[in-house]
C-alpha cells in the first residue's frame, strides 16, 4: 500500500509538472505572438499614419502640445462663426470641490479670476454639507458669507451644490476627505468639465481645454516631479531611436496644426508618451499581459505590478462625465478604498480608473476586436501650462523640464525661452505645493514665507523673484474674502 501511495504521488507530481510546463509554454507562445503583433502594428502606424484616417493607434498614449490645444479651440470658434451659431457654453463647466473654509476662499478667488478672464462656462462649486451645516457657528457663518460672495460674482454662471463628504473612517491624515473629489465624475449635466483643485492659482483663461477631440473622456498633466535625469535621458533616447534622429518638436506641432486646420485626424500624428516612462522592460507584450488583474476596467492594477514612472496628476482634470463611470466608482471603488490605507483620490484615479499601463493593454485588446471602431479615451496635457507645481520654480533641475515639457522630445515653439520668468509666464494654473512651506493661507503675512536668494547669482535672484510673484498674487487677491 505504501508503494502504491508513493507511486500515485509521483504520478500526480508528474501530471502537475506537465500541466505547469504546458501552461508556461502556452503563455510564452502568447507573449511571443503578442510581441510580434505589437511590433507589426507599431511599424504599420509609423509607416502609414499619413494615409490613415479612420483607425487610431492603440499602442500609445498621446501627449498633446499646448499649441495644438489652442489650434483646436480656434478651429471650433471658426466653425461656429461660419455656421452663424455660438458655442453652447451652458454645456461646459469649471468645477471645484470644497471641504474647508480656507479652500472656499480660494474658490472665490479662482472663480473671480475666471470671470475676469471672460469665460462663459459655468462655475460649479461642490461644497461640503458638513461645512454649510457645521455646528461650529463661526465656521458655518464664514461659509455662508463666502458662498454669498461666490454667487455675487456672476449669478448667471455660478452654481453652488451642497454635497456629502466621502470620508475615510479612522483616517486622521489631511487627505481623509480627498475622495470627495470623485464627485466631479458625477456632473453629468455637462458635456465636459475642467476640474481645478482649489489650492492653486489661476492665471489665464483655459476654455480651450473644453474642445479637446470629442473621443477624449479624460485628460490631465503628468506627475513630472517624480522623474529623474536618467528617466528623461532614457525617454529622449527612445524617441531619437524611433525616428533615427533628434525629433524637432516644432516640426511635429506645425504638421499637426496644419491637419487641424484641414479638419483631418490628428491622433496618430501627436507625440507619444515614451514607453520607458510606462513600462519597465523592452518586453512590452509580457508587461501588457501582466497588467491585467480583473475583467473589470475598474480594477486595472494587478498585485505586484510595478508602477509607471509617471502617472496622471489630479490637480487639474478634463473630464467627460458619464453616469456609468460614476456608478462603478460608487459601487466598486469607494467601498474598497475606504478600508485601505494610503488610498486617496490620486491613487484611485491612477490605480483603478486611468492606470497608464492597463490603458494600453485595454486599448490593444479592443483594437484587435474592433479595428476601425476603436477610439482612444485618454490624453496627456502639457504640465507647464496646466499642472505646474510652485515648488518647481525654485528647483533648478526642473528648468529643462519646463523648457521641454513634452516628455522625451526636445525643443518646441518655445524652446528659445530660457529664463524662469518667461517659462513660468506660460503657466495658466499653478498649484501651491512647496513642502515644507505650507499653503499660503496658513501664514499671517507674506514675509513669513518669502523666498530669499542664497547667493548673489542672477539665476537665484530670478527664481526667488518669480516664486515670490506667485505667492504675492495670492496675498493681493485674497481681499475679496474679507468678511
Amino acid at each position: 500500500m505504501l508503494f502504491i501511495s508513493k507511486r500515485r504521488l509521483r504520478i500526480l507530481a508528474l501530471v502537475l509538472g506537465i500541466g505547469l510546463l504546458v501552461s508556461l509554454s502556452a503563455r510564452a507562445v502568447v507573449q511571443f505572438q503578442l510581441g510580434q503583433e505589437i511590433e507589426h502594428y507599431r511599424t504599420f502606424f509609423k509607416t502609414h499614419k499619413d494615409n490613415i484616417h479612420d483607425i487610431f493607434d492603440p499602442l500609445s498614449i498621446k501627449q498633446i502640445p499646448y499649441e495644438t490645444i489652442n489650434a483646436l479651440y480656434e478651429s471650433r470658434k471658426a466653425e461656429g462663426s461660419s455656421r452663424k451659431s455660438t458655442i453652447a457654453w451652458d454645456n461646459y463647466a469649471y468645477v471645484n470641490y470644497v471641504t474647508e473654509p480656507e479652500y472656499l476662499c480660494n474658490t472665490v478667488m479662482q472663480f473671480k479670476r475666471l470671470k475676469e478672464l471672460k469665460t462663459k462656462a459655468k462655475l460649479v462649486a461642490l461644497i461640503s454639507r458638513d461645512l454649510v451645516e457645521s455646528e461650529n457657528e463661526d465656521k458655518r457663518q464664514t461659509a455662508e458669507k463666502l458662498i454669498a460672495k461666490l454667487s455675487e460674482l456672476a449669478p448667471e454662471q455660478v452654481i453652488v451644490k451642497t454635497v456629502d463628504n466621502i470620508v475615510k473612517p479612522e483616517d486622521s491624515s489631511p487627505w481623509k476627505k480627498s475622495l470627495t473629489k470623485l464627485l466631479v465624475f458625477n456632473q453629468t449635466e455637462f458635456d465636459r468639465i475642467i476640474y481645478l483643485d482649489s489650492d492653486a492659482a489661476v492665471y489665464s483663461n483655459m476654455d480651450e481645454l473644453f474642445f479637446l477631440p470629442s473621443y477624449v473622456t479624460f485628460a490631465a498633466p503628468l506627475t513630472y516631479w517624480f522623474l529623474s535625469d536618467s528617466d528623461l535621458e532614457e525617454a529622449k533616447a527612445e524617441i531619437r531611436a524611433a525616428d533615427k534622429a533628434t525629433v524637432k518638436l516644432e516640426n511635429i506641432i506645425n504638421s499637426v496644426n496644419t491637419r487641424v486646420r484641414k479638419g483631418q485626424q490628428i491622433y496618430n500624428h501627436l507625440p507619444v508618451l515614451p514607453s520607458s516612462l510606462v513600462f519597465h522592460s523592452s518586453n512590452v507584450g509580457k508587461e501588457i499581459l501582466d497588467s491585467t488583474s480583473s475583467a473589470s476596467p475598474l480594477f486595472r492594477l494587478g498585485s505586484g505590478t510595478r508602477r509607471a514612472k509617471v502617472r496622471f496628476s489630479s490637480n487639474l482634470m478634463v473630464i467627460t462625465p458619464k453616469t456609468g463611470t460614476f456608478d462603478s466608482i460608487v459601487q466598486y471603488l469607494l467601498p474598497v478604498a475606504s478600508r485601505q490605507k494610503d488610498q486617496y483620490d490620486i491613487d484611485l484615479i491612477n490605480n483603478k480608473l486611468y492606470n497608464l499601463k492597463a490603458i494600453i493593454h485595454e486599448q490593444f485588446l479592443l483594437f484587435r476586436k474592433l479595428k476601425s471602431a476603436f477610439t482612444p479615451e485618454v490624453m496627456v496635457l502639457p504640465f507647464r501650462e496646466y499642472g505646474l507645481l510652485s515648488s518647481s520654480i525654485k528647483n533648478k533641475m526642473h528648468h529643462e523640464l519646463l523648457a521641454n515639457e513634452l516628455l522625451g522630445y526636445e525643443g518646441g515653439l518655445a524652446s528659445s525661452e530660457s529664463s524662469w520668468k518667461e517659462l513660468v509666464k506660460k503657466s495658466k494654473y499653478i498649484h501651491y505645493s512647496d513642502w515644507p512651506v505650507s499653503k499660503p493661507w496658513l501664514y499671517a503675512k507674506f514675509d513669513q514665507l518669502e523666498c530669499h536668494p542664497e547667493t548673489n547669482a542672477d539665476e537665484e535672484k530670478e527664481m526667488c523673484e518669480v516664486w515670490n510673484s506667485v505667492y504675492r498674487d495670492y496675498w493681493d487677491s485674497r481681499y475679496i474674502c474679507q468678511l
